[in-house]
């Protein structure tokens, strides 16, 4: 159930994305990483539409993080792009191209590999406080480092290093996901909010919806989703194997290699499919209407 709930969420995030990308780029610049940018853009029911897709998305990310490990769903996570590519053909008068379709074969078999070869396995975890800070900061120092450094950046870079600080805020998120389902199979729902993980999941959910945004303001989407679609699996497959002492099952040198070239593979079948214009509903052809199935 555990592919079938994260491919789910995959499809869900990348078209939620979309519908984000279309408000948030017009708001004003000024309200970038500001609580007030989330206040505009609340007034626009296509963005509302795009929050809500993320809401029942992360239930079912939630619903593959407890039965799956981290390394697994936040991996599965990323073939929404695969289903926005043919969905973006419907309705409209030209298709996706030669290289599109390589680049989605590129995602789809790099994915396969690495689940078949690799198989990652995860426990239950029992990080102690101490691990949780390091991983927490680990992941706090890249958004943070990401922020600054591309702050008055050119619109592209500014995008792809909010991206980065965005997928860097996921990947917490993600890892506390797993802690309160892991919580909730122990525990009765009223005893979750007695736990500090509850609380850590709402500050790093909110902070990145802001960042999210503030990203999806800053530039076009195809210099942010690639940064978002590859940042957030590989840190949150990291807090995976750190915290929940997630491991994959290869074994080998020859197994490890074909792991290593079948998630480098993925990574830039991402990169190539997350810029082309029908997934991200910008056609790079003048006069042609946007290519994507999330077009409002």
């Amino acid at each position: 159930m555990a592919f079938v709930f994260a491919l789910s969420a995959g499809l869900c995030y990348a078209v939620a994305s979309v519908f984000q990308h279309k408000v948030a780029a017009n708001a004003p610049e000024n309200l970038s990483l500001r609580p007030q940018l989330i206040v505009e853009l609340i007034k626009h029911p296509i963005w509302l539409f795009g929050v809500g897709l993320d809401i029942g998305a992360y239930f079912l990310e939630a619903a593959a993080l407890s039965v799956g490990s981290i390394v697994l769903v936040q991996t599965l996570l990323v073939s929404g792009l695969l289903f926005a590519l043919p969905l973006s053909a419907i309705g409209r008068p030209t298709h996706p191209g030669r290289k599109e379709w390589l680049a989605a074969a590129a995602v789809a078999g790099g994915i396969a590999v690495f689940l078949a070869v690799g198989e990652p396995i995860g426990k239950s975890g029992s990080a102690t406080s101490w691990e949780w800070v390091v991983g927490f900061g680990f992941c706090i120092s890249i958004s943070v480092f990401a922020v600054i450094v591309t702050r008055g950046a050119v619109s592209h870079n500014r995008a792809l290093g909010l991206a980065v600080a965005t997928g860097a805020c996921y990947a917490c998120t993600a890892a506390l996901t797993k802690q309160v389902v892991n919580i909730l199979g122990d525990h009765s729902f009223a005893e979750l909010f007695m736990r500090w993980p509850v609380y850590a999941l709402a500050v790093f959910s909110v902070t990145g919806l802001i960042l999210n945004q503030s990203a999806f303001n800053a530039g076009h989407l195809a210099a942010s989703l690639p940064a978002l679609a590859v940042t957030n699996p590989i840190l949150s497959s990291f807090l995976g194997i750190y915290l929940f002492e997630e491991h994959l099952k290869a074994h080998g040198v020859f197994q490890y290699l074909v792991v290593a070239a079948a998630v480098v593979v993925m990574v830039l079948g991402v990169i190539r499919l997350a810029r082309s214009p029908f997934v991200t509903g910008e056609d790079e052809t003048p006069g042609h209407p946007p290519l994507t199935p999330a077009s409002p």
